[in-house]
């Protein structure tokens, strides 16, 4: 075929050429010679079978699971926790997933119990799950046990706990609160009855507890919301310090969802939130009223919505429409910066019950907040009626938003809010997605969370397995190394690694155009690293861009996406020639405009090399996108020699030659099936003999729906391109989608794929004798192209994934032998393996995993034994079908009792920061100040059981109990961190003098002598002293000598 420098010459000039080429057939007149039936094209005598059907090769062969991808099942509950750096997701399978550094995750399963709807981390090394039965586990991120199981004496519908307690409040049904003590494992005989009940709705219906807050300042009080009222309770006083009733007038507006508006209401409550100073709160309410309360009087400051303002005063003659299309308030934090004064509010809206399927998030920003004692109500109402600014991030999901978590950067505290950079949004269908804050941009990139969670950020749509040499998959990862993680916790355990040529890696395309690639057993690695791509941001469309198709050249390192549109994207792993690392120039100013919508180009091939990320030096950079506009796409393949085939479901199928680029082949099927075959369901190419020819040949062999085999020929051309030329078609199997088309060496048993090792050895016109495997899901033939011998393999069950694997092992004299075999994974979850050519069967397997037959046609089975199994929606398993030691390759097991099982969680060393207190003039006015120990005084009475967890003494001293020094009571605000030492109050203050050395008394008569801000703002620090200087006697003395000096 290929003589002398032809060739080479071929070559050089093909990767100058670019345009469309049109392609070679055979005449009209060969036809009937190229379209054989299955009677006359397999007559001949069997193949005759070699080495891989020896006996005792079964003995290599054993079923074993390598790792898992994904989570199993929908997210129900999250938590994270600041100190340990810890994401806990739990799932409706009963899956309980704990996620730190570098993949670090330990999961706690539950099987047969009822899904958990609440998570919460308790002192660090606690961690306790609430079912939908109301049962609390408690679960020790110490020993990765569960400790204990606690039955509530109710129906729970809300908890509370705090970073630095081992208590949690329980809201009960009945509007009863209990308490449980973590650590002992008991309930408290403290509890607080209905309060809305007994003191301000007494005829009414009795009303569950919907909302709880410890005080971010102080211990002694929680702020609880029942339907209709919400109160401040004292624990120390074991009373109501203030309560908060919404009450709409006549003719007031309300919310949106408040109608009957000539009728006095008491809109629902949902949830109450304390400001981080604890000077105000907000009440969020069922008609989307958020109401601002002063937490000392009880004054309302203002009642708003997201877009009105004042809608709590009566406007005479007001005609209220029902709503449409306006969505419903879901949940709301009060999110603080690094100087918590400095506050924000993020509100989620989800779907109303209406059509219109409008959901978004509110961000409202206040700004910093006035000082408390030089501000009216008037000032403060405009304050929270008019902020600094206000944006709606809409979510264009088609599913519910049910809950956001903050990651708070700086500490625990402030109700899990304090200067997140990420909020983790999650859907009620289990999708997730990483919203940046305060921009609400949604962040696709991979590496900000452990891996896992890639399936479901947004969902996978798609999923391949790819092999690839190991030095150069190893190189590809060390170049993208994974330095952006936001979890920092746990330590990841040694585990084995098992010794292979070849490494799997795994593929997944995603619902927004994302497409990630990263080593499918990332466990054996000590740093792993993820390269994505996104097709959204390259095509500029809006929708329609979930990925269908991917195509991963591991010689070249190329990739080929298909997407809904019909739209095919090649990528290919190079230098970035737009990296551009200090910003924007000219030059990308320049491209920006150039970043039209695809829609309206009519182009068949499209250059979109400029619209790689700047930011990337090196990686998967796009070149070329096909925009044939013929519907989706059925099967890409991108070759190892620089042909990428494309095949449309309609019956389209073209040849791509990069290096032009250029289309050198376009065919219908449908003119061309003699059994009616809609569509191409499986590409690849090869080189070997056709026939009986004496050389080797480029082949593109496809695989229709039907179970047509078509061959095709790639030659060279006279003027330096390609042309192509259709030799044959053959129904190989049953009528069933061809699932995987394969080449073997008949001599040496290796591959025939195609690369450019083998092409460079075309012009030498060596033979390559070469057996094609054909599966489908029904049966497995072994062809011969160009001749008639063949061997059959039918199955039992449906074939949800083929491949031929090339096994290295030792034989009995310990020479060197490769058993070429084809595995075969079917829906029912039985593995056989067949030698080759013969299709007898080697071995039969069970996956050690179970699996659901929906999702498994998206398994790969790979050249090295593994097998990549699509287990679920939001997972994957990576399994393995050879036993390395038996093969010989691996002469020392390694000792297992070395190996720990599972990753560390808990790191001892980290402390949770100094709890933040009161303000200086909250002090002064009287508020008690009870400390961790004497809460658990008051509430376990005053014989507190030893703890009954190890997990009690490890823990302790991991919570700061000292107030940080004065010298060094400031928040540290640079790039966003925060030291536990420097945990202390701050609010806006006038820089006066500040007190000298001359003792508590001294320090309060000067603070006497001036204006109330001064006070507030100083006294945090005298409070500090006298706790450092004076008895607990003379405190209470400086106290009323404060509260006389200032007509307290």
């Amino acid at each position: 075929m290929f003589k002398g420098k032809k060739l080479k010459d071929v070559l050089k000039s093909s990767s100058k050429s670019d345009g469309q080429t049109s392609s070679k057939k055979a005449s009209d007149s060969g036809g009937s010679s190229r379209f054989k039936s299955m009677s006359s094209a397999f007559k001949s005598s069997s193949i005759p079978e070699i080495s891989s059907s020896g006996s005792g090769m079964s003995r290599i062969f054993a079923a074993s699971e390598i790792n898992k991808h994904g989570i199993r099942g929908r997210i129900t509950a999250t938590a994270f926790d600041q100190t340990q750096s810890l994401l806990a997701i739990a799932t409706d399978a009963g899956d309980l997933h704990v996620y730190g550094q570098k993949q670090v995750e330990v999961v706690f399963t539950f099987d047969g119990k009822a899904p958990i709807k609440e998570i919460i981390f308790i002192k660090g090394i606690y961690l306790a799950a609430i079912d939908e039965k109301d049962v609390i586990m408690i679960l020790s991120l110490y020993s990765k046990k569960v400790l204990t199981t606690v039955f509530t004496p109710g129906k729970l519908t809300c908890v509370e706990t705090d970073p630095s307690l081992d208590w949690i409040l329980l809201g009960l049904q009945s509007g009863t609160i209990i308490a449980y003590d973590v650590d002992r494992d008991q309930m408290s005989h403290f509890k607080i009855e209905n309060l809305q009940k007994l003191n301000f709705f007494k005829k009414g219906r009795v009303s569950p507890v919907v909302s709880m807050q410890w005080n971010p300042r102080d211990l002694a009080t929680v702020l609880i919301s029942y339907e209709q009222s919400t109160v401040i309770f004292s624990l120390a006083d074991n009373s109501v310090k203030q309560h908060f009733i919404y009450e709409l007038p006549p003719n007031a507006p309300g919310g949106e969802y408040s109608m009957d508006i000539s009728e006095t209401r008491y809109p629902k409550v949902i949830q109450s939130l304390y400001h981080p100073n604890s000077l105000h709160i907000l009440t969020v309410h069922e008609d989307n009223s958020l109401v601002f309360w002063d937490a000392n009087t009880g004054q309302l400051i203002q009642a708003r919505t997201c877009f009105e303002t004042d809608v709590h005063k009566p406007q005479p003659g007001l005609v209220k429409m029902a709503p449409t299309g306006i969505p419903r308030v879901r949940k709301a934090a009060w999110i603080c910066q690094n100087n918590p004064e400095y506050t924000s509010l993020l509100i989620a809206n989800s779907f109303s019950e209406d059509a219109s399927r409008q959901q978004n998030l509110v961000y409202i920003d206040l700004g910093g907040t006035p000082l408390y004692t030089l501000t009216t109500y008037d000032a403060m109402s405009k304050f929270y009626s008019r902020p600094k600014e206000q944006k709606i991030f809409p979510l264009l999901k088609e599913s519910k938003i049910v809950n956001f978590l903050p990651l708070p950067r700086a500490s625990p505290f402030f109700g899990g809010s304090h200067d997140p950079a990420i909020i983790l949004l999650f859907f009620e269908n289990g999708e997730m997605e990483t919203m940046l804050f305060p921009s609400g941009a949604l962040s696709t990139k991979s590496t900000l969370l452990p891996q896992s969670l890639s399936w479901v950020r947004p969902f996978a749509t798609k999923s391949v397995g790819v092999s690839v040499p190991k030095k150069l998959w190893l190189g590809m990862m060390s170049n993208a190394r994974n330095e952006t993680g936001i979890l920092k916790g746990g330590f990841p355990v040694k585990k084995d690694t098992r010794v292979q040529e070849v490494r799997s890696a795994i593929a997944t395309g995603h619902s927004n155009g994302s497409v990630r690639i990263w080593d499918a057993s990332p466990a054996e690695l000590e740093d792993t690293s993820v390269y994505e791509v996104n097709l959204g941001s390259i095509l500029n469309v809006g929708k329609n861009f979930a990925v269908t198709n991917i195509s991963f050249s591991a010689d070249t390192l190329e990739l080929s996406v298909a997407i809904e549109s019909g739209d095919v994207v090649f990528f290919k792993f190079e230098t970035n020639p737009n990296y551009s690392p200090n910003g924007a120039n000219e030059k990308q100013m320049e491209m920006k405009f150039r970043r039209f919508s695809l829609n309206s180009s009519n182009d068949v091939l499209i250059d979109v090399s400029d619209r790689a990320p700047t930011n990337m030096n090196k990686g998967m950079i796009p070149s070329i996108v096909v925009h044939l506009n013929r519907g989706a796409v059925s099967a890409v393949r991108n070759s190892n020699i620089g042909f990428v085939a494309i095949a449309y479901k309609e019956g389209s199928i073209i040849l791509v030659d990069r290096r032009g680029p250029a289309i050198i082949h376009s065919d219908n099927l449908k003119k061309i099936s003699r059994l009616n075959s809609n569509c191409v369901t499986y590409i690849d190419f090869f080189i070997l003999e056709y026939g009986a020819e004496g050389y080797s040949s480029i082949v593109m062999l496809c695989g229709t729906d039907a179970g047509e085999l078509l061959t095709y020929k790639i030659l060279p051309a006279q003027n330096g391109r390609f042309v192509v030329e259709l030799i044959e078609v053959v129904q190989s199997n049953d009528p069933s989608p061809v699932r995987y088309i394969g080449a073997f060496d008949k001599t040496i048993g290796r591959s025939c794929i195609a690369t450019i090792a083998k092409m460079q050895e075309l012009s030498k016109g060596v033979p390559i004798p070469g057996y094609v495997v054909v599966a489908t899901e029904a049966d497995a033939r072994i062809v011969k192209v160009g001749k008639s011998k063949e061997s059959h393999k039918s199955f039992k069950a449906p074939v949800a994934s083929s491949s031929l694997s090339f096994i290295p092992y030792l034989g009995s004299k310990g020479e060197q032998k490769l058993a070429t075999v084809l595995v075969n994974i079917l829906v029912n979850g039985e593995i056989k393996i067949l030698s080759t050519p013969d299709l007898k069967e080697v071995k039969s397997l069970r996956s050690p995993v179970a699996l659901q037959s929906k999702y498994m046609q998206e398994s790969s089975v790979l050249e090295n034994g593994d097998i990549l199994v699509r287990s679920g929606q939001f997972n994957a398993v990576l399994l393995s079908v050879v036993n390395e030691f038996a093969t010989g390759l691996r002469r020392q097991p390694v000792d297992n009792n070395k190996l720990q099982s599972t990753d560390t969680l808990y790191n001892p060393t980290l402390k949770i920061p100094y709890r933040p207190q009161v303000s200086s003039l909250q002090w002064a006015r009287g508020t008690v100040m009870i400390t961790a120990s004497q809460l658990d005084s008051l509430l376990s009475g005053e014989k507190r059981p030893p703890s009954k967890y190890e997990e009690s003494a490890i823990a302790l001293g991991t919570v700061t109990l000292k107030p940080p020094k004065k010298s060094t009571q400031k928040m540290v605000e640079a790039g966003g961190q925060y030291k536990p030492e420097d945990m202390a109050y701050k609010v806006p203050v006038r820089h006066n003098q500040k007190s000298g050395g001359y003792g508590i008394f001294k320090s309060v008569a000067r603070t006497v002598e001036t204006q109330y801000d001064y006070i507030e703002s100083n006294i945090n620090e005298y409070a500090t002293a006298m706790g450092d200087s004076m008895n607990e006697a003379m405190e209470d003395t400086s106290k009323d000598l404060m509260k006389g000096a200032i007509g307290f």
